[in-house]
């Protein structure tokens, strides 16, 4: 199963998108970061964010479609003040049922500058699954696990 590699030119675009996902999110570019969704995508937080001094935890659920991805990206750009930014490591991709979706995982860090220096405010575990669509790869889904819990 490790052995298994979709395309070369896919699995860069693939990267791409990952790349492309946290820079839309960290800068508020809301529209951009859910263009990176097929229409029917989905976001899933399986357990609450840790929380920091006085803000919100994100807490669990399953956010799909253009539409609540729109909502959920413009109240984490206000929540997030352009001072918390997200990393994708580590990422594995690995072929689908067909040549039309992959799957892949990751971990995430999130730091916060949101009270002067940077605090790792958490670490998680990210599982993705990809669409081949008309206007190229887009996420399917995204699930995500984060610690502290």
């Amino acid at each position: 199963m490790l052995d298994r590699f979709i395309a070369a030119e896919d699995e860069r675009r693939i990267l791409r998108l990952y790349a492309r996902y946290c820079h839309h999110f960290n800068h508020g570019e809301a529209e951009n970061w859910v263009s990176l969704f097929a229409p029917d995508g989905s976001f899933t937080r399986l357990n609450p964010s840790a929380a920091s001094p006085g803000k919100p935890a994100n807490p669990p659920g399953k956010t799909q479609g253009h539409a609540d991805l729109m909502s959920m990206a413009l109240s984490r750009r206000e929540m997030f003040q352009g001072r918390v930014r997200h990393q994708q490591t580590d990422i594995v991709i690995q072929p689908g049922e067909d040549e039309d979706h992959a799957s892949g995982i990751s971990f995430i860090l999130l730091t916060d500058w949101r009270e002067g220096a940077g605090l790792l405010r958490s670490v998680g575990d990210c599982k993705a699954e990809f669409v081949r669509l008309a206007e190229g790869w887009r996420f399917q889904s995204i699930s995500l696990s984060t610690l502290p819990r």
